[in-house]
C-alpha cells in the first residue's frame, strides 16, 4: 500500500470515527411518562430500537479506533487469519476489515453453517 493510499484510508478512518462520535454525543434516550399504554409501549419499543443503534455505533467506534491504531503500527492491511494482504478495494468499503476477502467469506460461510 502506498503512502497516499494510507493517507486516503486514515482521512476515510478519522472522517468516520467523527462521524460517529457526533452522533453519539447527540444521542439521547429519555421516555417521558405518557398516561396512555399504547404511547409509552411505542416510546419502550423505541427505546430499545435506540440503545440497539448506540451499541452499534460504540462498536463501529471501536473498530476504528483499532483500525487507526493498526495503521500507525504498519500492519494494518493484514488479513488477521491468513496474513496476506486485505485488497484495498476492501479496505476502502470498509476501513475497519482485519480479514481478507477469502477469511470473511469462509468465517460467514461457518456461521451460516452453525445456525442452520
Amino acid at each position: 500500500m502506498t503512502e497516499t493510499q494510507r493517507r486516503e484510508i486514515k482521512d476515510h478512518l478519522l472522517n468516520g470515527l467523527s462521524s460517529l462520535t457526533v452522533q453519539e454525543a447527540a444521542e439521547t434516550f429519555a421516555v417521558e411518562n405518557c398516561p396512555d399504554e399504547t404511547d409509552f409501549a411505542t416510546q419502550l419499543a423505541q427505546q430499545g430500537v435506540n440503545l440497539a443503534m448506540q451499541r452499534r455505533r460504540m462498536a463501529r467506534i471501536k473498530e476504528y479506533e483499532c483500525a487507526i491504531k493498526r495503521l500507525r503500527e504498519t500492519d494494518y492491511g493484514t488479513c488477521d487469519e491468513c496474513g496476506d494482504p486485505i485488497g484495498l478495494a476492501r479496505l476502502k468499503a470498509n476501513p475497519s476489515a482485519r480479514l481478507c476477502i477469502v477469511c470473511q467469506s469462509a468465517a460467514e460461510e461457518e456461521d451460516h453453517a452453525r445456525c442452520a
